[in-house]
């Protein structure tokens, strides 16, 4: 190639402060109302779609039908990475994001319009498990894409706490949804038709997400790596140079990343165990839930200043270490008495694990990949866990917690178990990812 290609033009100081802050708020919006239609459906599962859309099957039947569903839109999920990472790597950050908002928003709508299988019979199931699928595909794409676009336009100093605005947005989502069931009158009235409302407010959330973040602008950054990408004919499609050069970063990811099924260990499946077996009031579960994520919302950005003061890869071992401690076994423990002051307790426990944990992964995972590929790079890894192993998580639970729902040690070490395998990722990631981008930036390694 004859010539240079012109350089990105360069924002001023003021321009470039106020990209950050709108690209922080869009990242917070956007995966509020993406998580906000993914947990209304985990929410319905285990409490109402099961009688709707699984009829002929017995109670307990139901209930893992449902929570099949739930695991299926994870199934598409790394898909989604693989596809919304292209067009964030190579075309444009700002037209992944429309996109995976459009698509979540649509198809969590959709679902609050469907049949149920009274009214058309095996179509109900299938019409719910296709549009259960297209959530998974947006939410494969979403999430490494609001990271990036907060992290890589704020300052050094702030990225982790930048990234993070993409992490509050999960909470945020959670609220809104439970929110919205506390709302609404239990039992019949869920039944004979309540439950499509929540469904259905997701279109009116959409417009607001989509007016955010069409003011969106690309960050200096990815325009830089964009066109580094250009002027290099010898680079492949991101996924197969992600796979050829990052193996074992990937692996990283993806380890570190296990951890996050805990929200649906304790949103999905310990909410249906404890309102169906332990004899919890489901409104007693539902606001603690809502509790638990407004102090999630509370905590992400602290834990997340304190990862820019000191390093995100030292934050995520000593948060994910605080997880493993006061997650598992409380949760399961304390929810398993029965008592509304012990599940609260425990709820409100396993938050905090969660919470601390989550707040700094985006921003530790954002540093293990050159820009050129750190979209569909963070996305991959951390997709392939929720896919593989989050959700998965309910319906073994339930599985494994026996029709009694007094088999619980098996559950406890499964939860902790996972919280450990996240820590050996984040232990193992930093190291493996210097000499991975090394290579693959051309950089002789020195033996010391």
């Amino acid at each position: 190639m004859s010539g240079t290609a012109p350089a990105p033009p360069q924002m001023s100081d003021p321009a470039r402060a106020r990209n950050a802050r709108r690209a922080a708020w869009g990242a917070f919006v956007g995966t509020a109302i993406e998580w906000y239609g993914f947990y209304v459906y985990g929410t319905a599962a285990a409490l109402v779609l099961g009688k709707l859309f699984f009829p002929m099957a017995s109670p307990v039947a139901q209930t893992l039908s449902a929570l099949a569903t739930f695991a299926i839109g994870f199934v598409l999920r790394p898909v989604g990475a693989v596809l919304f990472g292209y067009i964030g790597d190579r075309v444009s950050r700002k037209t992944s994001l429309l996109l995976t908002l459009v698509l979540m928003g649509g198809s969590t709508t959709a679902i609050g319009l469907l049949p149920t299988y009274e009214s058309i019979g095996l179509l109900a199931p299938v019409a719910l498990i296709v549009f259960r699928m297209l959530q998974g595909l947006s939410v494969g794409g979403e999430w490494g894409g609001a990271v990036l676009i907060a992290s890589e336009a704020a300052p050094r100093h702030r990225k982790v706490l930048a990234a993070s605005m993409a992490q509050v947005g999960a909470p945020v989502g959670s609220i809104l949804s439970t929110a919205v069931f506390l709302l609404l009158p239990s039992g019949d009235f869920l039944v004979d038709g309540g439950w499509r409302i929540p469904f259905l407010l997701s279109g009116t959330l959409l417009l607001v997400g989509l007016v955010l973040r069409l003011k969106l602008e690309e960050n200096e950054e990815f325009l830089a790596a964009r066109e580094r990408q250009r002027r290099d004919p010898r680079r492949r499609v991101p996924i197969f140079e992600l796979l050829r050069t990052f193996p074992l970063t990937n692996l990283c990811v993806f380890l570190t990343s296990c951890a996050v099924s805990g929200v649906y260990f304790r949103n999905v499946f310990a909410l249906n165990w404890a309102t169906e077996t332990r004899g919890v009031a489901q409104q007693v579960f539902l606001n603690a839930l809502l509790i638990g994520a407004i102090l999630q919302t509370v905590l992400t950005p602290l834990a997340a200043m304190a990862a820019d003061r000191i390093s995100a890869r030292q934050a995520q071992l000593i948060f994910t270490v605080v997880y493993l401690v006061v997650g598992p076994i409380p949760l399961i423990v304390l929810v398993g008495t029965g008592d509304t002051v012990l599940v609260y307790v425990g709820i409100l426990l396993s938050y905090v694990g969660h919470a601390v944990y989550y707040a700094t992964l985006s921003g530790f995972l954002a540093t293990l990949f050159p820009a050129e590929l750190r979209f569909t790079g963070i996305s991959l890894g951390y997709q392939l866990a929720g896919s593989l192993v989050s959700g998965l998580v309910p319906l073994a639970a339930m599985t494994m917690v026996g029709e009694d729902g007094t088999a619980t040690a098996g559950i406890q070490v499964l939860y902790a178990g996972l919280i450990v395998v996240a820590l050996v990722g984040a232990a193992w990631g930093s190291a493996v990812s210097r000499r991975e981008t090394m290579r693959y930036l051309g950089v002789p390694m020195v033996r010391r």
